[in-house]
């Protein structure tokens, strides 16, 4: 049905799901073969598309299994289509004449590149959509538009072997057909609203820098400063022609860089006002700072404020004149003689100092290294007058500019730094005048900050079930939902009664006259002033949830006069769609069914001409376009169309409650060529909430271990339940709620009772392992690092951030609220580890040796608690691997593993020798230099 399709309509979208589900079941029993490993390579996967201004054209990626992909760019209006291979990041000229693209290489050439040690460079490719005449241009490595889609600058790559980051760039006229080449480019920008092309040079021994200024309309191009000195972090203000560029200098008194500050007004003039502010000159920037390049320069609305990051600046060591002459070594090289070295001249110690009262741990700071070295504070630098404000105060973390540069938000988070220890990180809120840099308390103890309105006027935050504004200019604070009957509490996500996080604010009306905020199910108008509110759709009554689409993803508010288009899904029914309405008016249904719309509504930035992607479990993603009203829709892509070829499932909903009487569904998954007169074993997969994937298409990919369309193919259902959670109870909450949903697929009596399996990761791990050890349900269990001492390792660091466990278990996914020792008996009760003799479940666990998310001990100890107790338990253990498999030889032989292990204990195939036994390390090792000499 699908390969023949050309255009859908509303009416088919309504019908279609329930076509499907009134087939008697013997109809889904098909003559085709399934997918073997040798199929994998050629499925595909949709990219995110892009509309031409005009909506003629549709450009999107399409990358495949073996990790070739291809650009697709189609006629919107005709079944035509331009193939590029190992296309990819498209971008449509603003005139809609034109589009640009890099040219990748092929995985083989990737590969053969990487053995010669040769640089992999891109190409880019430019296709007049006009004529259809298309050009490749080699040894690209970025390109952008000027903002009316006029000229191109290409950017080339540099030789590696050079010292100065300038490379070659080429600016081409597009319509003209006339170039110009510019050398030792390290960075360029287009003006916003115009086609001044502003460029830093960096040449050899930096004889040459400057700044310069290229107008490709009249070809006049003028030097703006020039220096031996790097010029970085080119900034021009929004739709107007003024430049601000930071320029470095060093001197041997400090260690760091530190920046002159350069900006121009009215670049389109003869006669552009130059500004500059100088810390080795006399000026109001705070003496032993220095301007830093890790916060890019930004201008106020009326262009009369610059604002720059600061830093204190650092002192050099002993300077080379004061080193003793016995100090230099045998290469005539002085040794450092930091305080910590050993007298006798050893080398300092590979030591770390770690100690109790540490508020940030070290391994916090370790990871967050390079954000410390890199913050800052906000100074205001008045162009006009001079002068310079450092804004915020001692402690401003996180500072942000308010749109428009009159305020500034800082937050205080040094009060509450013991709470972030093991807790939640507060804040304390300042509004701060960027004019005169005084600063008022906003609020103390913030949680969840929503920063900023996009006019400006407004600071956000969340403060137990509502949302609170303070206004900028006139310094009230006002809770502007209480009393308006929506809950804007998401429930299932409360951790703790101090983090209880909202559905979210999803946008805002411009001129910041209104915030549109969610609740479960439908989205409210909010006047940030205080005086009220409204809801604007009315999707509880059938449990429909309602969310806005961003139409213009350039704009940073919704315009009062379009209407609104909202993406629907439904809780029970899974039906999705959009609808539209105008403020105030009910939303009208334009499109719904059962399938899943993704990645919202496009709209070409010219025309009304729309495209939305859909998909359902057996019908692969594809893009339509249609008009306003989203009618007639017309399909553009067309992937994967050898899936016909192929035997293929398909998904129905399963409805249950769980054992304290919570209403749940989960997403039942049929195995290929489905004979309605056999039972199948069936694979359990859980996690959290996983019913919402009844219409997710699922490319057959081994990379992707957990692959639920492979289990389909391989013979097994598959289902994805619902879990949820009651206080203090995570992995009892689990087992109460996995009961049910495994009791409500079997009574379909598809499924065979006695060949059921269970499989998680990480949070899912956690779950499997902790079922196997209260419940013998399952044949047989799979386990992907799983949490299996919540008591060790509630003392131990999530090392990927540096972050202590301690608040994943009190405030975040744990749900346990305090520590261990103050609730020992909840601890205990649903650690896995600590019921180990109740195992009897054949259980595979999986580890990487370099989990930064859940430690690698925690297999170890359960490992060797199951060798204690006499268990039955294999551990996977891949090195080097973090808490995802990123290698593709260890990702295909997990997934192959997986295979194994059910084949065996749900399908009673003959059991692999690491299943049955074990292989002794030696042949492990062996066995892995024959496969290494083979490849």
């Amino acid at each position: 049905m699908r390969n023949n399709t050309r255009r859908i309509t509303t009416a088919l979208a309504l019908t279609l799901g329930a076509s499907l589900a009134s087939l008697p079941a013997g109809a889904w029993a098909q003559e085709k073969p399934t997918l073997g490993a040798g199929d994998y390579d050629q499925w595909e996967s949709l990219g995110q598309a892009v509309l031409s201004p005009h909506g003629l054209w549709l450009a999107v990626v399409v990358r495949r299994v073996d990790e070739s992909s291809e650009l697709r760019v189609h006629r919107t209006d005709a079944d035509s289509v331009v193939v590029v291979s190992e296309g990819s990041r498209p971008e449509f000229g603003a005139d809609g004449g034109w589009l640009a693209y890099t040219i990748g290489v092929s995985p083989d050439e990737r590969d053969n590149l990487g053995e010669s040690g040769e640089p992999v460079r891109n190409g880019v490719g430019l296709l007049d959509l006009r004529t259809g005449e298309r050009e490749d241009v080699d040894a690209v490595q970025s390109f952008s538009f000027s903002d009316d889609g006029r000229y191109m600058a290409l950017r080339r790559y540099g030789s590696p072997d050079s010292e100065n980051a300038g490379v070659d760039v080429l600016v081409r006229d597009l319509d003209g057909g006339g170039a110009m080449s510019f050398g030792n480019v390290s960075g360029l920008a287009w003006q916003e609203g115009g086609n001044l092309l502003a460029m830093t040079l960096d040449a050899a021994d930096r004889v040459g820098n400057g700044v310069r200024l290229y107008d490709p309309e009249t070809g006049r191009i003028r030097s703006l400063d020039a220096d031996e000195a790097t010029y970085r972090e080119l900034t021009w203000r929004e739709d107007a022609p003024d430049l601000a560029v930071l320029k470095t200098f060093e001197d041997e008194a400090h260690e760091d860089t530190a920046h002159v500050a350069l900006a121009w007004r009215g670049l389109d003039s003869d006669s552009p006002a130059a500004f500059a502010v100088d810390p080795r000159e006399p000026s109001e920037l705070p003496a032993g700072m220095r301007i830093v390049e890790h916060r890019t320069p930004v201008w106020s609305e009326d262009g009369a404020t610059v604002f720059l990051g600061l830093q204190d600046r650092i002192p050099s060591e002993t300077g080379e004149d004061d080193a003793p002459e016995d100090a230099a070594d045998g290469d005539g090289e002085a040794e450092d003689d930091g305080e910590d070295e050993a007298e006798d001249g050893e080398e300092d110690a590979g030591v770390e100092i770690w100690h109790s009262l540490d508020v940030d741990p070290v391994p916090r700071q370790r990871v967050r290294e390079d954000q410390l070295r890199r913050e800052n504070d906000i100074g205001a630098w008045d162009l006009a007058a001079g002068g310079f404000l450092l804004l915020g105060g001692d402690h401003a973390d996180r500072a942000e500019i308010a749109e428009g540069g009159r305020h500034v938000l800082a937050r205080d988070e040094t009060p509450y730094d013991e709470d972030a220890m093991f807790r939640q990180q507060f804040h304390d809120l300042y509004a701060v005048d960027a004019r005169s840099g005084s600063r008022a308390l906003v609020r103390e103890r913030v949680t969840i900050d929503m920063g900023g309105s996009p006019g400006g006027r407004y600071a956000v935050w969340f403060e137990g079930e509502d949302y609170r504004t303070h206004d900028l200019t006139t310094g009230e604070t006002r809770n502007v939902t209480a009393g308006l009957g929506g809950t804007f509490v998401d429930l299932d996500r409360t951790p703790t009664r101090e983090q209880m996080p909202p559905f979210g604010i999803a946008g805002w009306v411009e001129d910041d006259a209104a915030m549109l905020v969610n609740d479960r199910f439908d989205v409210w108008e909010v006047n940030p002033d205080g005086s009220g509110g409204r809801r604007l759709t009315a999707g509880a009554a059938d449990s429909v949830r309602h969310r806005l689409v961003r139409i213009d993803r350039e704009a940073d508010a919704f315009d009062p006069h379009e209407p609104l288009y909202y993406s629907t899904y439904g809780e029970w029914t899974k039906e999705a769609g959009f609808a539209r309405a105008r403020r105030g008016e009910t939303p009208e249904t334009l499109i719904r069914g059962d399938a899943r719309f993704g990645g919202g509504l496009l709209k070409a930035e010219e025309a009304d001409v729309y495209a939305f992607r859909r998909e359902r479990f057996e019908d692969s993603p594809d893009y339509f376009v249609a008009g306003p009203d989203l009618d007639d829709a017309r399909q553009v892509t067309r992937t994967n169309p050898f899936q016909d070829d192929y035997a293929w499932g398909r998904t129905q909903l399963i409805e249950y409650d769980n054992e304290w009487g919570r209403r749940l569904q989960g997403s039942l998954v049929y195995p290929v060529n489905y004979d309605p007169g056999e039972t199948y074993p069936m694979i359990v997969y859980h996690y959290e909430l996983l019913s919402q994937t009844l219409h997710q298409y699922q490319v057959p990919d081994p990379t992707r271990y957990y692959n639920v369309q492979i289990w389909s193919q391989e013979g097994y259902f598959v289902l994805m339940p619902d879990i949820v959670y009651r206080d203090r109870r995570p992995g009892q909450s689990n087992v109460e709620t996995l009961r049910p949903a495994v009791a409500a697929a079997v009574e379909t009596r598809m499924i065979d009772a006695w060949r059921v399996g269970l499989i998680g990761h990480s949070w899912g791990g956690y779950q499997t392992t902790f079922f196997v050890t209260q419940d013998d349900l399952f044949a047989a269990a799979v386990a992907g690092a799983p949490l299996t001492n919540l008591m060790s390792m509630y003392l131990s660091f999530y090392w990927n951030s540096g972050g202590t466990d301690a608040r994943i278990f009190e405030i975040s996914q744990g749900r346990m609220q305090v520590p261990w020792w103050e609730d020992w008996d909840s601890y205990f009760a649903n650690s896995p580890i600590h019921h180990i003799r109740n195992l009897n479940t054949p259980l595979l666990i999986e580890f990487g040796t370099e989990d930064g998310a859940v430690e690698f001990n925690q297999g170890v100890e359960f490992y060797n608690a199951a060798r204690r107790a006499g268990k039955q338990m294999v551990m996977l253990v891949y090195e080097g691997e973090n808490h995802g498999l990123a290698e593709e030889p260890n990702q295909r032989d997990y997934q192959r593993r997986i295979l194994e292990w059910f084949a065996h204990y749900l399908k009673g195939e003959p059991a692999p020798e690491w299943i049955s036994t074990g292989v002794p390390y030696l042949e492990q090792k062996d066995g892995l230099k024959k496969k290494k000499k083979v490849s």
